[in-house]
């Protein structure tokens, strides 16, 4: 099983705070840029690799029920998906959104399904595809708990 963690801090470029994402250790920007660095160089924008930031707290994080499954419209998406990440640059959601399918399970939580919703079909033919990230499975115990001790600590 994979483990993750959900920790609020200070936006890289504005003075309000995020949600950032860790998987096994790894903050997810930091896997999707490593993802995206060779398909933003074949579009000749090297710096829209990993170009994301979290979500505001208030909006993700318990009581609210974004991250099992149950987003705002304003971050929700066909097929069950919801927004993970936001392009840093943007400020309005739903604009260069990383999403993903969240199954929330009496024992587990997947996010499969992973994509970056305005990179379906480029000019130059090149797709961005989030295959290789397969699925990632939590244990519902400790995806609840990261969940909850995130939402105490949001505004610490």
């Amino acid at each position: 099983m994979d483990n993750v963690a959900f920790r609020t801090v200070n936006s890289d470029i504005e003075d309000y705070k995020v949600v950032d994402i860790f998987i096994n250790d790894t903050r997810l920007i930091d896997i999707l840029h490593q993802i995206e660095l060779p398909l933003a160089y074949q579009e000749g924008a090297p710096e829209m690799a990993g170009a994301y930031e979290g979500l505001p707290p208030l909006l993700v994080l318990p009581p609210a029920t974004h991250f099992w499954g149950e987003a705002s419209e304003a971050y929700s998406y066909p097929d069950q998906k919801v927004s993970l990440l936001e392009y840093v640059y943007s400020g309005v959601p739903g604009e260069w959104p990383f999403v993903a399918k969240i199954e929330v399970g009496k024992r587990v939580v997947r996010w499969s399904d992973f994509e970056q919703v305005r990179r379906l079909k480029l000019k130059n033919g090149y797709q961005w595809e989030y295959n290789m990230m397969g699925e990632f499975r939590f244990e519902r115990d400790q995806y609840d708990e990261a969940l909850n001790e995130a939402s105490s600590n949001a505004y610490a």
